[in-house]
């Protein structure tokens, strides 16, 4: 009996510590399951996160795409002999003045009577009249059509002989001879010790202005000012370390970039008591 008993509690023993591995090896086979799990799981969430980037950069792409396509212009350098969409669309352009191409034709074939309406409206652009559309024509072209189409995508009937259009085909630069018109003078925030001087000028204009307690003064090198190098349309100036319960007298002075000069007539205020 002792005997069998003993033999019974071997056997238990040696079942137990066989069985130890096996549940050592399910735990740890778990856990290696959950650490799988939630790599995928990491991995998934960066997925979903690259395939949102490429989302909005396929948006992007398309917006882009839609603003290029609204763009009208010419890209190329166009000359007799091509056949292209972009050779049509020259055509298009130099259709829309009847004295640069009174054909009219729409073919887009580069052939002779377009490279006459080309050397045509070199001419009217100040351009060397070759008949080619090299890079100063496709300059000139495309800054009538942004000016004359805009974002329209269209190339509006009458282009080039539209009024503004005209004055841009063979545009020359004519010298500024005329000083800025100085208005809405007024001193403003006056205190005892300091006050504002604001006006408005119809171009952008620098800022100076010249004081004194003396009425009809003349403007020498040592009448006190206030200025700035600012080309401005609104202007202010302060006056400070100035007498309370002064009468102070004053003139403005703006020059524009050209250096012509508009002045005002003696203008005056009077400072706050202390």
């Amino acid at each position: 009996m002792k005997r069998i008993f003993s033999t019974v509690l071997g056997l238990a023993i040696l079942f137990s510590f066989l069985s130890v591995p096996v549940f050592t090896q399910a735990i740890s086979s778990t856990s290696t399951i959950g650490e799988l799990i939630t790599s995928l799981q990491e991995q998934i969430n960066q997925l979903i996160a690259q395939i949102e980037t490429l989302r909005q950069a396929q948006s992007g792409i398309k917006e882009t795409v839609k603003e290029v396509k609204g763009t009208l212009q010419l890209i190329n350098q166009l000359r007799i002999g091509m056949t292209s969409e972009e050779v049509k669309r020259l055509q298009e352009i130099l259709a829309t003045d009847p004295d640069v191409y009174p054909e009219g034709l729409i073919t887009g074939y580069f052939g002779r009577l377009t490279e006459k309406a080309v050397k045509k409206f070199q001419k009217k652009t100040c351009i060397e009249q070759v008949g080619i559309v090299g890079p100063k024509t496709l300059w000139k072209i495309n800054e009538l059509l942004a000016e004359g189409a805009g974002s329209s995508g269209k190339i509006p009937p009458g282009l080039l002989t539209a009024p503004g259009i005209q004055k841009k085909l063979c545009a020359t630069s004519t010298p500024d001879i005329i000083a800025p018109i100085i208005s809405a003078v007024f001193a403003t925030s006056t205190t005892a010790t300091s006050t504002q001087i604001t006006w408005l000028t119809d171009e952008t204009a620098n800022s100076k202005v010249w004081y004194s307690t003396s009425t009809s003064f003349v403007i020498t090198t040592s009448t006190p000012a206030v200025s700035s190098s600012d080309y401005v349309l609104i202007h202010n100036l302060t006056l400070s370390n100035l007498t309370a319960s002064t009468t102070y007298y004053y003139l403005i002075s703006s020059a524009d970039k050209s250096g012509n000069i508009a002045t005002t007539t003696e203008k005056l205020f009077t400072t706050l008591n202390q």
